[in-house]
This record gives C-alpha cells, structure tokens and sequence, in this order.
C-alpha cells in the first residue's frame, strides 16, 4: 500500500482506497472504498499495523473474488 502522511492510500494493483486511522485508546482501524462507493467497510480494532495492514489486504481480495 501507498499513502501519504495522512493516511490515506490506494491499494497497488486495484481501484481501492484505504484510510487508515487510530482511536485515542491506541486501537487501529481503516475504512475501505471503491470508484462506486464510499466507505464499503469500517474494520477494526486491530492491535498493530502489520495486523490492520494484512486485515486491509484480506478484505481487497475478498471483495475482487466476490465482484466477478
């Protein structure tokens, strides 16, 4: 994934937006989007960002399975 300081990026190879964010209790989270839609999935906590990270990369395969 690329993204800017932000944290907001797209993910390499698919049309899919991510943005990811912290709650003040330290927990992550990311929204996921698409050309069509804004804000398809809100995911979390996740403990660490390698976790959200792999979370985020999951949910994309998944979507682009199911989309054929």
């Amino acid at each position: 994934m690329k993204g800017s300081a932000f944290n907001f990026g797209r993910i390499e190879g698919t049309d899919y937006r991510c943005e990811r964010f912290s709650r003040p209790n330290g927990s992550l989270w990311f929204l996921l989007s698409s050309p069509q839609k804004t804000y398809l999935s809100c995911k979390g906590p996740f403990f660490s960002p390698q976790e959200r990270d792999l979370a985020i990369i999951g949910e994309v395969k998944k979507r682009e399975r199911t989309s054929i």
